[in-house]
């Protein structure tokens, strides 16, 4: 509901809620300050919006090179992270130059392995598999190979202990060979 108000100069306004053209500027000011502070807080966000997007494409960006030259160099995939760590901090470094200087300053050889007790510690004497592969590798090649005999003048003497035949034949081939040394 509108009222008319008269003003002392004689002519009539219509100020609706407000008692005066005073406070009817006063709610203006007041309005167009809250609204000034608005928008500067939306442009602000949109402006962090825009950074965020902008990181966000950067690292994707990252990730697809980074993808893409792993698929491409297997060697390179243990050090994937730290080259998307690398990249990221230095937007306009090459792909492969990167990797070249990590993998270079990284990269362990089998004879680097090989020498570092820790690793074999941890990967390969405490694994199951090689165990058991060492252990038949072992155990076949001692039973593959004759035993051995020290001469003396009157005897032979073995360090394992002699065979015994379990059948007739077995016997009987023993024999031939005694027979056949003499």
């Amino acid at each position: 509901m509108e009222e008319n108000l008269e003003q002392p100069n004689g002519s009539k306004e219509i100020f609706g809620k407000f008692k005066d053209a005073e406070s009817l500027f006063k709610a203006y000011t007041n309005l167009e300050s809250e609204f000034t502070k608005k928008s500067q807080k939306l442009a602000m966000l949109e402006s962090e919006k825009d950074l965020i997007e902008k990181e966000k494409t950067k690292q994707a960006d990252i990730e697809r090179k980074v993808e893409n030259f792993v698929n491409k160099f297997e060697i390179a995939k243990p050090f994937a992270s730290a080259l998307k760590e690398n990249l990221a901090l230095d937007e306009n470094t090459n792909v492969e130059t990167e990797a070249f200087k990590i993998i270079s300053t990284n990269y362990k050889s089998a004879t680097d392995f090989i020498n570092d007790e820790e690793f074999l510690n941890n990967y390969i004497y405490s694994n199951k598999q090689i165990q058991d592969k060492i252990v038949k590798d072992y155990l076949k090649n001692v039973t593959q190979n004759s035993p051995i005999k020290i001469s003396s003048s009157a005897n032979n003497i073995s360090l394992t202990p002699p065979s015994v035949p379990n059948t007739i034949r077995e016997a009987g081939n023993v024999a031939k060979s005694i027979i056949k040394q003499k």
